[in-house]
């Protein structure tokens, strides 16, 4: 039986859950997700230790969910969420593992933010939310730039 609901928490949440969902925390290297604060676009990408070559991208077709649910009646379980596998050139895995061995870290940006980006970026059980780039250190910024340019 699916799951309808006309709540947009329910909503947010099921495409959260769905783009983090298949990631063991003991195999993942790292796991980045994006999500539009208006449900404008989303994506995760993870590196697993299995295969660091690789990145495991997944992305929620936003436009075509919010078009399909334009009443306010979601499905929570037929989200149009695709996930495929980018390999990355040497230059890039140098890049990610240069990166990765500096501190990743948030800032004090002292700003408000009225529709911007929900970013969640995890490695070795720590756990950083953001909303603007402003909120995170040149490394950081330098690394979520890199694996936006990976989903497109």
């Amino acid at each position: 039986m699916e799951r309808f609901s006309n709540s947009t928490e329910a909503y947010w949440n099921q495409i959260q859950k769905e783009l983090l969902n298949g990631y063991d925390s003991k195999d993942f290297r790292f796991q980045y997700l994006e999500m539009g604060q208006l449900l404008s676009h989303g994506f995760s990408i993870a590196q697993t230790k299995r295969n660091s070559t690789q990145l495991i991208v997944k992305v929620w077709d936003a436009a075509y969910d919010n078009k399909r649910f334009s009443k306010r009646i979601f499905n929570l379980d037929r989200l149009a969420i695709t996930d495929k596998k980018v390999e990355l050139t040497g230059q890039e895995l140098e890049r990610i593992n240069r990166l990765l061995n500096t501190k990743l870290d948030l800032t004090n940006w002292g700003g408000i933010v009225l529709d911007g980006l929900f970013c969640q970026f995890e490695i070795n059980n720590k756990k950083m939310d953001w909303n603007v780039n402003e909120e995170i250190n040149d490394n950081l910024t330098e690394l979520v730039e890199l694996l936006r340019s990976k989903v497109r």
